[in-house]
């Protein structure tokens, strides 16, 4: 991914002009106050360019650049215009208005606000634009002069890439959504709650919730809600951050002024929605939103040097977005203007973020279960011999009654003799020694896939699928004795031997299994009697 990151960024910044037969006729452009006739200055119509709020709005004057305007059809294409109400006012046309959210007298488009220009002014007088800002945050923008069949195919590729992104950061949500409540984990929930609200801020800054979506009412309701969904996506981040990187752990202490962070932000736009108090509200949120963004990103490097490498990939899809965030409020004030490109790379590393997040989130979850089966091995493993506990040995051995080939099992009932003499000599210490080797000792004499266990102190027990059980167990009694120059001192077995009958339970498996070893014992030990 970060050599995705390296070329993507060598192919913007490094690579070559390239001649693009969609960028439309080459402009020049003039701008004054719409209320200060004489305050006229000139800028690259081709460039961001941010106009501020004047009272009034601003009168845009473009011209083309040769002198002479071109015959035919066109559409004048306002790029990166955000909320900003457009007007367009060209000789001989009625004054035509839209913003992104609403295409007005304008011509319906896909990203961006277009108008058709079907006659262009005589002579090269310019066509003249208004840009009002007066209620909104007045965003750096360009302007493109295109043929209508050249900006149908600008908005056709618009409309596919920022529908791909956007069904990217959708479908990973949903995903985790299912995943958090099937695991019960926190984590995919505030994962989901924050690429969606991201999702649904990008799909409300370009205009698609409206073109292609339709959803007219929920543009026209946006100052309800739009800092709501801002809010909550950023909450849902810290929150996603907090499960995700295990702050709780590793830093309980910044967890706690994130948390606090988070409430602040609650109350504030809470207390938004009062009337009397949302224009102090709106003056005190926006800067505790931009304080969130330093405050992640230093609690995400701080979790990484404490050895969270799921911080690592929180910042590894984070960074791209917050670079991204970041260039476009730059630009607010004159800087990068060439790259015009940024509101795009918005919705592309958005869809980056969500998959590097979304495989940090499987990653995760598969570490999960790895411990859980980990933990669940452990807890049927005897931890002197390494072989299944009696619970475990039981579990395995039911699960080999309910196999098809489960007429051919046997069960091997072992108890090491005289025990409490071995302990006698060599100490308890020596003993654990001896049931060791006599786990090795049936490790070696046994298949794989039979089951063994300990079954308490000295016993032992063994669920052999197939194969001639008498024969298994004289060869592990055999084994022992050649094991035994090991412990300095002669070491014997007695092993009942008994096979299962159809419909047999395990329980009168094991009484028939012990009778034969009890008749081992009683018979003079260090043998092997079936029963």
């Amino acid at each position: 991914m970060l050599l995705v990151l390296a070329w993507l960024a060598g192919a913007a910044f490094a690579a070559p002009v390239v001649a693009d037969p969609d960028a439309g006729i080459a402009l020049r452009g003039e701008w004054r106050p719409t209320r200060d006739a004489a305050a006229v200055q000139g800028f690259d119509p081709a460039r961001l360019k941010a106009f501020g709020r004047p009272p009034g709005g601003v009168t845009v004057l473009l011209y083309p650049r040769d002198g002479a305007w071109p015959e035919g059809l066109w559409v004048l294409s306002v790029e990166s215009a955000a909320f900003q109400r457009i007007a367009l006012d060209a000789p001989g046309l009625p004054l035509r208005r839209s913003t992104m959210l609403d295409a007005g007298d304008g011509r319906p488009a896909f990203g961006r606000i277009a108008f058709d220009v079907p006659r262009l002014p005589p002579d090269g007088a310019p066509l003249r634009v208004h840009v009002d800002a007066s209620d909104t945050v007045p965003s750096p923008m360009y302007f493109v002069l295109r043929d209508a069949a050249a900006q149908s195919r600008v908005e056709a590729g618009w409309l596919a890439f920022a529908t791909a992104c956007l069904v990217t950061m959708l479908a990973t949500a949903v995903i985790a959504l299912f995943f958090g409540l099937r695991l019960r984990d926190p984590a995919f929930g505030w994962y989901a709650a924050y690429v969606t609200t991201y999702a649904l801020i990008q799909a409300t800054q370009s205009g698609y919730i409206v073109r292609p979506l339709g959803w007219d009412a929920m543009a026209a309701t946006l100052p309800a809600w739009g800092r709501a969904v801002t809010t909550l996506s950023i909450l849902s981040a810290v929150l996603f951050l907090d499960r995700f990187a295990g702050l709780g752990q590793r830093l309980p202490r910044l967890r706690r002024v994130l948390h606090g962070y988070c409430a602040l932000m609650l109350v504030l736009v809470t207390l938004g929605y009062v009337p009397g108090l949302q224009a102090a509200m709106r003056a005190l949120i926006n800067p505790v939103l931009i304080l969130g963004a330093p405050l992640v990103l230093g609690t995400a490097i701080a979790a990484v040097l404490r050895g969270s490498r799921y911080a690592a990939i929180f910042l590894l899809g984070w960074l791209p977005l917050l670079g991204v965030t970041v260039l476009g409020s730059l630009q607010l004030y004159g800087i990068a203007p060439d790259w015009t490109w940024s509101d795009d790379a918005a919705l592309a590393v958005g869809a980056f973020e969500a998959i590097v997040l979304s495989l940090g989130l499987a990653e995760r979850a598969a570490s999960v279960r790895r411990q859980r089966d980990q933990a669940r091995v452990l807890a049927g493993v005897d931890p002197l011999t390494g072989l299944l506990n009696r619970r475990a040995w039981r579990e395995a051995l039911e699960a080999c009654l309910r196999e098809p080939d489960a007429a051919g099992l046997s069960v091997l009932y072992l108890d090491l003799d005289h025990f409490k003499r071995v302990n006698d000599r060599l100490g308890h210490a020596g003993g654990d020694r001896v049931l060791q080797l006599f786990a090795d000792v049936l490790r070696h004499a046994l298949r794989a896939d039979d089951v063994i266990g300990r079954y308490g102190g000295e016993e032992f027990v063994v669920g052999l699928v197939g194969g001639d059980a008498q024969a298994v167990a004289e060869r592990i009694r055999r084994g022992l004795h050649a094991r035994s120059r090991e412990a300095d001192m002669p070491l014997t077995v007695s092993i009942g031997v008994t096979a299962w009958r159809t419909g047999e339970g395990i329980d009168e498996l094991l009484r028939r299994a012990d009778a034969a070893l009890y008749a081992a014992k009683h018979g003079g030990r260090d043998r092997v009697v079936a029963g």
